[in-house]
């Protein structure tokens, strides 16, 4: 999409994919391109916003992620040194017995 000079004229041309080769369309220098170029010109800033918006989710996505693992490890970490242990990878359990991994905090 651009507005080329040849012979000291500006004509506006617009760039497609057709059937997967890029085709340019010729709009010519009259209304009809320059409204043609506003509606490229709008189109183009939608999707720049559009790009900007999903780089702040992703970013967003992130730092949650990130704060997901820390509290898990934080929370894993806290349950082990109150002397519990995951029961074949399932549920939490409380240590009965004072064997080597039991930790006695009274």
């Amino acid at each position: 999409m651009a507005w080329e000079k040849r012979a000291g004229q500006s004509f506006y041309y617009r760039s497609r994919k057709k059937q997967g080769r890029v085709v340019r369309e010729y709009l010519g220098r009259g209304t009809r391109a320059v409204k043609a170029a506003a509606e490229d010109t709008e189109r183009q800033v939608g999707r720049n916003k559009e790009r900007i918006e999903k780089q702040a989710w992703d970013d967003l996505e992130t730092h949650i992620t990130t704060l997901n693992r820390l509290t898990t490890s934080l929370s894993q970490a806290l349950l082990v040194d109150a002397g519990f242990y995951k029961h074949r990878r399932g549920a939490w359990r409380k240590r009965r017995n004072n064997g080597p991994y039991t930790t006695n905090l009274s």
